[in-house]
């Protein structure tokens, strides 16, 4: 693997609690579950607001949101893009520090759970451009930070989402298959 340029956004992990129905034999029951995802975080606002109160003077209220995005791609060239369509937010001071937690990037490691992938995906699409322009472009990087669910026959196979239910049993979606000749860097997260 070669060392790519370094992903200026920071790695988020956040949760919900949820209740999901699982399947029991011929049975479907209801459980409560945590659902945890991993996205990176692209922005953030402070909202003010001014309430009258009732009484002669006006209350301030400040509320945060977070802007975030599943991953983020690069190409040659060009500043990080990531797609606007598929951006979430969170707001609130404290669901964002209750429910997030930042994760910190490690480039050596060994059978961790959370990892960050950058590899070569022809599937990003791009910008408007000319003909010429286009023919001068390269395959863009793309950055995600997900669930590591294994390695084998030249696959890396990584998750951008995971539930946990009350037995702690997983289940993962959003799952990307990497060829490995496509990575161009693997990192850790914690």
């Amino acid at each position: 693997m070669i060392e790519a340029i370094k992903n200026p956004f920071s790695a988020l992990e956040m949760w919900d609690d949820e209740v999901v129905t699982v399947n029991e034999g011929d049975e479907k029951k209801k459980v409560d579950a945590k659902h945890y995802r991993i996205r990176y975080l692209i922005g953030e606002s402070e909202d003010k607001r001014f309430v009258d109160g009732g009484s002669n003077d006006i209350a301030e209220l400040s509320e945060k949101t977070i802007f975030l995005a599943p991953s983020v791609h690069r190409l040659t060239g060009d500043p990080f893009h990531y797609d606007h369509a598929r951006v979430e937010s969170i707001s609130g001071t404290t669901r964002i520090s209750e429910r997030t937690k930042e994760l910190n990037r490690h480039s050596v490691c060994e059978d961790h759970e959370t990892v960050e992938v950058i590899f070569e995906s022809p599937g990003v699409e791009c910008c408007a451009m000319s003909k010429e322009q286009a023919e001068k472009m390269h395959v863009p990087l793309q950055y995600i930070a997900g669930y590591l669910l294994g390695k084998d026959d030249g696959v890396l196979k990584v998750a951008l989402s995971k539930t946990v239910v009350d037995d702690e049993t997983k289940y993962y979606d959003n799952i990307h298959l990497i060829p490995e000749s496509a990575i161009k860097q693997l990192s850790c997260l914690e």
